[in-house]
Parts: C-alpha cells; sequence; structure tokens
C-alpha cells in the first residue's frame, strides 16, 4: 500500500463504502433498487483501490466521484428503511467530502475536461465560376457602292445648208467614271476573358460550449439524523481554511439574518428548522437552532464545495460569544440575504 495522502484518502473512502457494502448484501433477496446501489458501491470502490495501492494515477479519483454521484442520484426512488439504505447514503456523502477535499488540495484536474472537443471537418472548397464572355458578332461585310451607268450621248442636230459640202458627223465621246475599289473593314477579334475570383477560406469551426452538470440534492437520499428535539440534527467542524464558515449581509452584522455555512452533499431542504453541533477550533463545542435559508451548489471547476446556508434562529450568550470571537480572527461569507 502507499504512503502518501492521497492513497490514504482513497483508502479511508474505500473502507467507508466497503462496510455500507457488507451491510447490504447480508440480505439473499436483495431488491434491483437495492442492487443497483450494490453495483454502485463496488464500482467505486475499483479505482479507490488502485490509487490505494500506489498503481493508479491519482485521477482515478474522478472517475470513483462521478460513479457515487450517478449512485446517490439514482437513490432518489430507493426506500430508505429498507436495511442498510440510510447507512449507503451517508457513506456516499462522506466518500464524496473525502474525494472532493482531496482533489481541491492537491489541485487535480480530470482528465475528461482536459480533452479538447472533437471538431468537425472544413467543407470543401467551392470551385470558382468561370466567367464566360458572349462571342462577339460575325464581321460585316462592306456594302459595295455602285454607280448609276452614265446617260447615253445624243446625236448632234443636222443643219441642211443649200450648197455648203455634207456636215460631218460629230464623234461620239463615252466618259465613264474610274471604279473605285471596295473597302473591306473587318473588325478585329476580341479576346475573350476569364474572370476566376480567388477562393474564399472557410470559417474556422466554433468549439462547442461545454455543459455544465447540475449538483444533485436528493432529499430523501441526503438522510440527515434526528436530534433530541425531534429536529435534524446536523454536525459541521470549523477548521481555519474549512469550506464551512459563517456568513453574514453586506452591513456585516452576523444577528441581523446571518448564519453558517456547512459545506455538505446531505442538505436539507430551503425553510428546514434544524438543530446545529458546531465544533470550534480548540474542541470548542456550541449547539443552537436555525432554519435553511439557501443552498450552493458546486461550480464547473470544482472550485468550491457544496452545501446549505442555515441562519441561527435561537442561540445562547455563550454561543455568541464563540462565534463573535471567531469571526475576528477569520471573515465571513459574504451573502445576500
Amino acid at each position: 500500500m502507499s504512503n502518501t495522502p492521497i492513497a490514504a484518502t482513497a483508502g479511508s473512502a474505500r473502507q467507508r463504502l466497503a462496510s455500507s457494502l457488507a451491510a447490504l448484501q447480508q440480505d439473499p433477496s436483495v431488491p434491483p433498487a437495492v442492487l443497483n446501489i450494490v453495483q454502485g458501491l463496488a464500482r467505486a470502490m475499483g479505482p479507490l483501490f488502485q490509487v490505494e495501492r500506489g498503481t493508479g494515477d491519482p485521477s482515478l479519483l474522478f472517475q470513483a466521484r462521478t460513479v457515487l454521484q450517478e449512485t446517490l442520484g439514482s437513490m432518489q426512488s430507493v426506500d430508505q428503511s429498507y436495511p442498510g439504505v440510510g447507512d449507503a447514503t451517508a457513506a456516499i456523502a462522506q466518500s464524496l467530502g473525502m474525494l472532493f477535499a482531496a482533489i481541491k488540495e492537491h489541485a487535480l484536474v480530470d482528465p475528461s475536461a482536459a480533452r479538447p472537443a472533437p471538431q468537425p471537418p472544413p467543407p470543401p472548397p467551392q470551385a470558382a465560376p468561370v466567367v464566360q464572355q458572349p462571342p462577339p458578332p460575325p464581321p460585316q461585310a462592306a456594302p459595295v457602292v455602285q454607280q448609276p451607268p452614265p446617260p447615253p450621248p445624243q446625236a448632234a442636230p443636222v443643219f441642211q445648208q443649200p450648197p455648203p459640202p455634207p456636215p460631218q458627223a460629230a464623234p461620239v465621246p463615252l466618259t465613264q467614271p474610274a471604279a473605285q475599289p471596295m473597302p473591306l473593314t473587318t473588325p478585329a477579334a476580341q479576346a475573350v476573358p476569364l474572370v476566376q475570383p480567388a477562393p474564399q477560406k472557410a470559417p474556422p469551426p466554433r468549439a462547442e460550449p461545454r455543459a455544465k452538470q447540475a449538483t444533485v440534492f436528493p432529499e430523501t437520499a441526503a438522510k440527515v439524523p434526528i436530534g433530541p428535539q425531534g429536529l435534524p440534527r446536523v454536525e459541521a467542524e470549523l477548521e481555519a481554511f474549512s469550506d464551512t464558515n459563517f456568513y453574514t449581509n453586506f452591513v456585516g452584522d452576523i444577528r441581523d439574518h446571518g448564519g453558517i455555512f456547512v459545506a455538505t452533499y446531505a442538505v436539507l431542504a430551503v425553510n428546514t428548522r434544524c438543530q446545529v453541533a458546531l465544533k470550534f477550533p480548540g474542541d470548542y463545542l456550541a449547539e443552537f437552532h436555525g432554519v435553511v435559508k439557501w443552498r450552493r451548489e458546486s461550480t464547473a471547476d470544482q472550485s468550491s464545495m457544496p452545501g446549505m446556508g442555515i441562519e441561527i434562529t435561537d442561540a445562547s450568550a455563550d454561543v455568541w460569544a464563540l462565534i463573535h470571537r471567531f469571526i475576528q480572527k477569520r471573515e465571513p461569507i459574504i451573502q445576500d440575504v
């Protein structure tokens, strides 16, 4: 077995789950709903055992935590009066608290969150359209200008005089204009340009947002023991850097609807009256009454512990003195109440 702090935490969580598993397996005729709890406990103990022996990566704590959260969510419809179910609920809540603290203390990274989402392939490039110019019109033949033919010559008049000699006929001149050349003008053919626009680049693919998983708050599965006064008894411990801490409003007066935030997976419904047993540093114990006013879910990066805010409704003078002495050394949480 490994002697590292992470291995010790994995061993403690595995032993707590093993004792609860043994209690559920005492009945040979286990109902199907309880059998699902047994299977969930067994699946979570596997990676915890590998971390405890030192043969597995510490990131296996994320795998065990996911299995326990799924098992806790499926216990909402299970009869809590069945032998061993209540203890299994408490064991899962305690193990989740230990795993959450170890992950936060050692800054472990969930391997499934670090893996990038697959990106779709880019669309195929589109062929650039070829713009074809219409062909030029065929050249037209130049028109042939034909000159009209000259008029025929007229004969000269003949004057007959008595003794003169007979007149001689005048020569007939034939005058024709010179033929003009036929101009043939053919316009030069124009080249057909091919205009091809540059191909456009495909837009980069957009990464899909990772959906946040909601914290499971099963009202029936989170069994909180009942105190001697008939109210649910919530036990918590204050430390210098614990997630459990007092809270006040923006004014800073804890007596004005202030209270304590208890970091736990086993939460009560809002407006539930309860009894709180609180342990201060130095083993000072205090008990007071309160009512659940708000609840907090875990964040997407697992940087905050889920739990519930309990407003202090009835406390003795000695308890108030311990509270004021503690908040002078450690500032309370600011909560809009």
